[in-house]
């Protein structure tokens, strides 16, 4: 008798731990159901909240070519177009990467001064920026930026760029950029003094992230701010987030800005941010096409602005990357989600 009632209670006992068991494989089951229903309508039915900010100062990602002199009059025509068409104020033409000792590999002072001259020309009133990468050991390269003589060098290759090649400034793409590095201060700062105030700074930026986690892969608020104070504009690089749902990108993009534009708006409401949206269709690790892409990022920078924490008068627009990867089908879709408010 003993034993029959020592073989009962176990078996009492092991009822609610498979009771339990089966309602989370339920709850599991549910969650992916839902999941990948979300996964797969939130395409079709997510609009745009917010109204078009397109003031016309929008910004877009040249090829290395057009320094290079690799085009045609009839492809400059046709790139001329197109900043027309997406209202764009601010081109970044790659000059491509520097160094380990912060030199340009590449030096094309004829061309870009050809290039320079005929643009300004045609469109008077768009900003040309010489897009530099620098890549350091965290990212795609081996510049230390610690190093004073390395800043110095970047610093004279941005004097190079701006007064004998013509670009109206310069784009600093330091990646990776971790937040808090007083090197990039430095950098801006040396590059300021340098160049005057006739001649614009632009940041390829990070993603603002909260303070708390903040570092390698994000900035912070108060670092946003002090770069704003150095700089005339930050373009945040929204794209590479490693979020895989499209409700997750846009909500991604709709924070990015809020809380950017009311970082640079608190520290220097005179630096202007817009925000980098994707157009290429690489899959990697970092960047799901079917989530982060052209469409989600338009509708969550509109709702973003739309929002009564974000402010508004700081954002210029978006920038397009790049005009490379960006076909005539999202071209529409930029035109039809991003229409001129301002004529």
């Amino acid at each position: 008798m003993p034993t029959t009632k020592k073989k009962s209670q176990k078996k009492s006992k092991r009822k609610p731990i498979i009771r339990w068991f089966g309602w989370i494989c339920l709850f599991l089951l549910l969650f992916l159901v839902g999941f990948f229903l979300d996964y797969l309508l939130f395409p079709r039915y997510i609009y745009p909240t917010g109204p078009s900010r397109n003031i016309g100062e929008n910004g877009l990602w040249l090829n290395w070519r057009w320094y290079f002199g690799r085009y045609s009059p009839a492809d400059e025509t046709a790139m001329e177009q197109r900043l027309r068409m997406a209202g764009v104020r601010s081109a970044y033409f790659h000059v491509l990467s520097v160094d380990d000792e912060g030199l340009l590999k590449y030096h094309h002072a004829e061309t870009a001064r050809t290039l320079t001259k005929s643009v300004h020309r045609s469109l008077p009133h768009t900003t040309l920026y010489a897009w530099v990468y620098v890549g350091n050991r965290d990212g795609r390269g081996s510049v230390d930026l610690s190093d004073p003589s390395t800043r110095a060098n970047l610093v004279k290759e941005a004097v190079w760029l701006t007064k004998t090649c013509g670009f109206d400034g310069v784009q600093w793409d330091y990646e990776i950029c971790p937040s808090n590095d007083v090197s990039f201060l430095e950098l801006l700062r040396s590059t300021r003094a340098a160049i005057g105030t006739k001649k614009k700074i632009s940041v390829a930026s990070a993603l603002r992230l909260p303070s708390a986690v903040a570092g390698r892969w994000g900035w912070s608020d108060a670092y946003f701010g002090q770069v704003s104070r150095l700089c005339n504009q930050i373009c945040v690089m929204g794209y590479d987030s490693c979020m895989v749902t499209p409700r997750t990108y846009v909500a991604l993009m709709r924070s990015e800005t809020i809380w950017v534009t009311g970082d640079v708006d608190r520290a220097n409401p005179k630096c202007r941010v817009l925000i980098g949206i994707p157009s290429y269709g690489d899959r990697t690790a970092a960047h799901n096409p079917y989530a982060e892409n052209l469409r989600f990022a338009l509708i969550g920078v509109r709702d973003g602005a739309a929002s009564h924490k974000a402010r508004p008068q700081v954002l210029d627009g978006v920038a397009v990357f790049a005009d490379y990867t960006t076909d005539y089908g999202q071209w529409l879709t930029y035109q039809g989600l991003w229409p001129r408010t301002v004529t």
